[in-house]
């Protein structure tokens, strides 16, 4: 496989850079601090550029904060200088790994995403009767630094940018675990670093890398067709549900080289024809499509809390508006005709 060299250079290029900035500072130009780096934008890209080719680059400390849909997890805000960085690094390094990544991989990557992931789910379900759903547990949190390392140096073969991206991932540690060497006494335990932040570019970006080894072992290894993947939950469709409960064990056993389980809850066999929940839909064999009950239920609730607030004027109509146009657009992709009808027209 080839390593590139020289990355870091095309990093801090400064055209690099301000395009980084200008991707950075989407939605974000009234408000701070994105107002502030962009008052001084010449001047702070600079000072990036010296710390970085100076190896004095350290990232700032996160600012954590609690989000509770569709379930609680605690999202880690970069400082926004930082931000810059992590986007002129993915805009450099992503190109390499995407000639690597299979076709049916669509999460944070260009011309991906759920619906489209949706739509390939659909293709297999139409096209076998049995379908493995797996999820993998705490994925984020159970992402080894030492492995994710070693799967980047594989491509990027710049020491000077692997520093920085070592900076990066040193900067949050969910847990630090210990392992013993075979032959080993008690005193020669290895501290391994543990823990991808939810919420930076970069995390998305590095699942991507992390999980890129199960995609590849899945498609050549097992040499299963049906295979589709978002982020840490993925289906595999075959002929045979005995094909598809050995090729679950193999996957458990693949999952224990990268220090990640499967989730014991989310790891079911299903006929096609019942459906197949995957990112926020469920897939029949038969081609319909629908919006899975618990997504439409969170909707639904929340709507009815924005309608509460118009009317005692603790909210704009404008952003319930746009909320709800985002939302039609997101189920009109499913048969849904009689759900936005009946979830819209129930007001408080």
């Amino acid at each position: 496989m080839k390593r590139h060299k020289g990355l870091l250079d095309r990093v801090v290029c400064f055209e690099n850079l301000h395009a980084a900035a200008r991707k950075a500072l989407c939605g974000r130009r009234m408000r701070s601090p994105g107002f502030e780096f962009l008052l001084e934008m010449e001047r702070e890209l600079i000072e990036l550029r010296e710390e970085l080719l100076s190896g004095s680059y350290l990232p700032g400390e996160y600012h954590y904060f609690q989000i509770y849909e569709p379930k609680c997890r605690t999202v880690a805000a970069a400082p926004f200088r930082d931000r810059v960085v992590h986007h002129a690094i993915i805009r450099v390094i992503q190109p390499l790994f995407e000639a690597r990544f299979i076709s049916d991989s669509f999460a944070c990557r260009p011309g991906k995403g759920t619906h489209r992931a949706m739509k390939r789910a659909l293709f297999f379900a139409r096209k076998y009767p049995f379908a493995l759903k797996c999820d993998i547990q705490k994925y984020f949190p159970s992402i080894d630094h030492g492995i994710l390392m070693a799967r980047l140096s594989r491509v990027v073969g710049d020491e000077r940018l692997l520093k920085v991206v070592e900076g990066i991932l040193a900067s949050h540690v969910d847990y630090v675990r210990k392992e013993w060497p075979v032959g080993g006494d008690l005193f020669d335990v290895i501290d391994h670093s543990v823990g991808l932040p939810i919420g930076n570019l970069t995390s998305q970006f590095f699942a991507n890398v992390y999980l890129d080894a199960l995609d590849q072992f899945v498609k050549h290894e097992l040499r299963i067709k049906g295979y589709v993947r978002y982020v840490d939950d993925f289906l595999l469709f075959s002929e045979s549900r005995c094909d598809l409960r050995r090729c679950g064990e193999e996957i458990r056993k693949f999952l224990d080289s990268l220090k990640l389980r499967i989730h014991p809850d989310k790891y079911r066999l299903t006929p096609t024809g019942l459906g197949v929940d995957f990112v926020g839909f469920v897939v029949r064999s038969d081609g319909r499509v629908r919006v899975r009950s618990s997504s439409a239920k969170r909707f639904r609730d929340r709507y009815e809390k924005m309608c509460w607030e118009i009317k005692r004027h603790r909210r704009k109509v404008s952003e319930v508006t746009r909320s709800v146009i985002a939302w039609s657009g997101h189920v009109e992709h499913a048969q849904s005709y009689r759900l936005r009808t009946t979830v819209l027209s129930r007001r408080k």
